[in-house]
């Protein structure tokens, strides 16, 4: 096998980098409790031979944000600082254990996450940054960390104003990146995740002043599934299941395609890999296309769901009306062993990822999710060499069943275990 070299034209290579002839596999892990992805899962279930770099999520920020729900992140005293819970400081205490089994592993912990706040505000002011600045090294050194991973998805947009922003976001991100760089220096990773949107490279995001101060670059190539998408992570487009709208048309190769017309190079940039599918938004609430007029009150698809699936969901343990997201160890546990078989499994070959579908009323197939299984992940990592990309990431660990889907990563990207 081929491996393409990593990180070749980065002017700024940290020592701690894997080596020049190593693809990547940085993955995610829930140690925390993410909003969408549940409850914290188990450190020690790990197997982080299969990775080469691990990101603890999620460190949050102290702020002072009107909506902030977590009454632990208000502390006057300790704003901008990092805040960490109880299980994610007893996780990163069993870092040295983790080392045993991978003593090449790279830890960082990753900061913010969807919804989380405070990274605005952080990033605003000298001395605010500065504040910031020292709490990293602070945990950092504390927990032998190997760097920081920021992951402040939606600077100048907000998260579609979840969190607070400002248009000034984005080159004080910029701003904090290089004083965070030059703070930590060239024998620790930085990194960041950035989101799929075609906003975030042009307008939120400033790619080519930031990629000299990181070691590599996340793309979040999923979540896709919303609007009139019907796929949570599509390789390519499907012309058997289309997106309606044209600014919901994602595939992770549009995503790709995007960041490197904004300056950021291949070998700088993870391909995002889900361990988990959504159920579209489109199945139960209406497709808005926002470029129509009068958009709202004429969608541009409608839900074809009805109660039956509705229902059938919510017995599965994932409540429609809240969130779609179904882990990739449910998918195999739930649905595709689902005893009563209720749902088809099928294969999109232009989209290269499987998908279920689940009988209507009348004996029609609705396409129920979309997700990844080995031999979709095995084709992105042909991608992922194809391109010349420094490797993959996935979110998130904790969602696998029983560590496949990172073994088939680890054996397609040629990494060593």
């Amino acid at each position: 096998m081929k491996i393409l070299p990593l990180l070749a034209a980065l002017p700024l290579l940290c020592a701690s980098v894997v080596s020049a002839n190593s693809l990547m596999s940085v993955g995610y892990f829930n140690g925390g409790g993410d909003v969408t992805a549940g409850p914290g899962g188990d450190i020690n279930k790990l197997d982080v031979r299969q990775i080469t770099h691990l990101n603890y999520s999620f460190g949050l920020i102290y702020n002072d944000e009107k909506d902030e729900t977590n009454d632990a992140l208000k502390d006057p005293a300790k704003l901008h600082q990092i805040w960490l819970s109880p299980k994610v400081q007893a996780d990163l205490a069993q870092i040295p254990v983790l080392r045993k089994q991978n003593p090449n592993l790279k830890v960082l912990l990753s900061v913010g996450g969807w919804g989380a706040r405070g990274f605005s505000g952080a990033a605003a002011t000298s001395e605010s940054r500065a504040v910031f600045i020292r709490s990293v090294q602070d945990v950092v050194a504390k927990y032998g960390l190997d760097g920081i991973d920021l992951d402040w998805e939606y600077p100048v947009n907000g998260a579609w104003g979840l969190v607070a922003s400002q248009p000034a976001d984005k080159d004080n991100f910029t701003t904090l990146l290089k004083e965070l760089r030059s703070a930590m220096g060239q024998n620790k990773l930085v990194t960041i995740a950035v989101g799929a949107n075609a906003e975030s490279p042009k307008s939120w995001v400033d790619v080519k002043a930031i990629a000299p101060l990181l070691d590599y670059i996340n793309l979040m190539t999923y979540d896709m599934a919303y609007g009139t998408q019907y796929f949570n992570s599509n390789l390519y487009d499907s012309t058997q299941w289309p997106t309606v709208a044209e600014a919901d048309k994602y595939s992770a190769d549009f995503v790709v395609n995007n960041y490197l017309a904004a300056g950021l190079k291949p070998s700088q940039m993870n391909l995002g890999i889900g361990f988990y599918g959504r159920v579209p938004k489109r199945s139960v609430e209406p497709g808005i296309d926002w470029s129509k007029p009068d958009a709202q009150k004429n969608p541009a698809t409608q839900p074809y769901f009805g109660p039956q699936q509705v229902e059938l969901f919510k017995s599965l343990g994932v409540d429609l009306s809240k969130d779609t997201y179904v882990k990739y160890n449910d998918i195999v546990a739930k649905l595709l062993n689902d005893p009563q078989k209720r749902f088809t499994e099928h294969w999109d070959d232009q989209a290269k990822v499987p998908y279920l579908t689940v009988k209507s009323d009348d004996g029609k197939g609705l396409f129920a999710l979309s997700y990844e299984n080995p031999r979709s992940v095995s084709i992105k990592a042909d991608y992922i060499k194809s391109k010349g990309l420094g490797g993959a990431m996935f979110w998130e660990y904790g969602a696998d069943d029983n560590n496949q889907l990172a073994k088939q990563l680890a054996e397609s990207l040629g990494i060593k275990h």
